[in-house]
């Protein structure tokens, strides 16, 4: 690569930094042309060098945000399988300290966006959001009549819920139940006693 073209590349990561630490705390809408460049030290006419809109921009923003897998909410569970991966991806997405964390998981920012945002957009973040349900796929326990990618996908409903509702419900005793609620009922097997022997 040309001189030219690192620094380019370099500019472009910076608008998408910018623009992913907006969308995470308030989401894409809070993510404007103008307020975006401003975070990255650009001026707005600068912008149209690495986007050709809103929307490409957007649809760039939902995959470097939720794109990447196994990305910080699952890495280093590989190690693990089944029952005990699961279990270690729901301890670590419902807890209260990912709750509080203004800079975690994008998905409870977006989300609420998704349906009236472009086609494009809506793509990429349907394209990002099956990565994630994959991975789930490849590690729920067996259900009968309940297929793992029927599993996985209400797992991720529950998670991702779970977390929306408990930031909405921070400082009531309510967020907390939430949180546990969703775990509980996300992983069943945790507390289902053990199988009865055959003598």
């Amino acid at each position: 690569m040309t001189q030219r073209a690192v620094k380019k590349r370099a500019t472009h990561e910076r608008i998408l930094k910018s623009a992913d630490n907006i969308a995470r705390r308030e989401g894409l809408r809070a993510a404007s042309v103008p307020r975006v460049m401003k975070g990255a030290g650009l001026t707005v006419g600068g912008f149209y060098a690495h986007f050709s809109s809103k929307t490409a921009m957007d649809v760039e923003i939902i995959r470097s945000m939720l794109g990447e897998v196994p990305g910080s909410w699952l890495s280093g569970l590989e190690a693990f399988s089944g029952v005990e991966w699961v279990h270690r991806a729901l301890e670590r997405y419902l807890s209260v300290a990912h709750r509080d964390q203004p800079y975690g998981c994008a998905y409870p920012a977006v989300l609420s966006e998704m349906a009236g945002a472009p086609d494009e957009v809506r793509r990429a973040f349907a394209e990002s959001f099956l990565l994630r349900v994959g991975a789930f796929k490849a590690h729920v326990p067996p259900v009968a009549g309940v297929t793992a990618h029927d599993r996985a996908l209400a797992t991720m409903a529950l998670t991702i819920g779970g977390l929306l509702f408990a930031r909405a419900l921070r400082g009531t005793p309510l967020s907390d139940d939430m949180l546990r609620a969703c775990r509980k009922w996300a992983l069943p097997e945790l507390d289902a006693p053990p199988p009865k022997t055959k003598r």
